[in-house]
């Protein structure tokens, strides 16, 4: 098999016609209030979903990282001129416009990477050198579980990435007045019990910088089966760039609440089926049920 996972991208490609395309029709990223981001929070969002692909090896992570680079290169001044000159500051993940930017460069990087990677590939890992000696590495072969199918990379990944947030959250919180409220494994709770483990999870990425404000709430029915949850923030930190991924039919997007909940429910014993997510002004609503 090729030794990497997936064709490197090169410049060339990442500012192509398609590319520059693409970019003109897409919507332009909303200059509205947000708040900035715990920077904890920014940090646990980006490296849970880079850590997600370096546990599931779909890619040599040297060439993860310059494709990253690339798209990032490729899409930045657009980005950065339909915002407007002192919108945003470059580096800083705790700005929201700057989060929306990387973010949306990540899953575009991912979405490449993720689809029919081989099993079998070589990467480039760093070896222990003496200090002011320059870095060397060492090729080494890279074997993916083979009970892995391809098409199970995109839901593994969403899993591994929403089980990380909500480790993080219980581990912050679950000791103080704003934790999460238990719900014992497999207990497969009611729907008010289920909606306010739900509702406080939104609190705390709400609480953490993630959106202007957020809430949950469901329309029930006869049964949990039946119910319908929804999740709306306002003015998240993924505004633009959810909006973005979806356009291009991302086969991976940054929808953490919805991960995190999808983690909750299989949890509790559910499973999170009818899934969307939809924005609307300056509104991301995610919608929901569970069986």
């Amino acid at each position: 098999q090729s030794a990497l996972a997936a064709p490197p991208l090169t410049a060339e490609e990442a500012d192509n016609f398609q590319a520059r395309l693409e970019r003109g029709l897409r919507s332009k990223p909303a200059r509205v209030l947000r708040q900035r981001m715990n920077i904890d929070f920014a940090v646990l969002l980006m490296r849970s979903s880079y850590n997600a692909v370096d546990e599931l090896d779909i890619v040599a992570m040297d060439q993860f990282q310059k494709d990253f680079f690339l798209i990032r290169q490729a899409e930045y001044q657009y980005y950065s001129d339909s915002l407007g000159v002192g919108a945003m500051q470059q580096g800083d993940l705790a700005d929201p416009n700057y989060f929306d930017f990387i973010s949306f460069a990540q899953y575009a990087t991912i979405s490449r990477e993720i689809v029919n990677p081989p099993a079998v590939f070589e990467e480039q890992q760093p070896v222990e050198v003496g200090e002011g000696q320059p870095q060397k590495f060492d090729a080494v072969v890279v074997r993916r579980d083979p009970a892995i199918k391809n098409t199970d990379l995109p839901r593994i990944h969403t899993e591994i990435v929403g089980n990380a947030i909500l480790d993080k959250l219980i581990e912050k919180f679950g000791e103080t007045a704003s934790a999460i409220p238990t719900i014992e494994p497999g207990s497969r709770p009611d729907a008010v019990t289920f909606l306010a483990a739900i509702k406080q999870m939104v609190n705390l990425f709400t609480l953490s910088g993630f959106a202007w404000e957020g809430g949950a709430s469901m329309v029930q029915g006869s049964s949990i089966k039946d119910t319908q949850f929804s999740i709306i923030f306002t003015s998240p930190a993924t505004l633009w760039s959810g909006q973005s991924l979806a356009a291009k039919k991302a086969v991976v997007t940054n929808d953490f609440a919805l991960k995190t909940v999808k983690a909750m429910a299989t949890r509790a014993g559910y499973k999170v089926v009818k899934d969307s997510v939809n924005y609307k002004g300056n509104q991301e609503i995610t919608t929901f049920s569970v069986v």
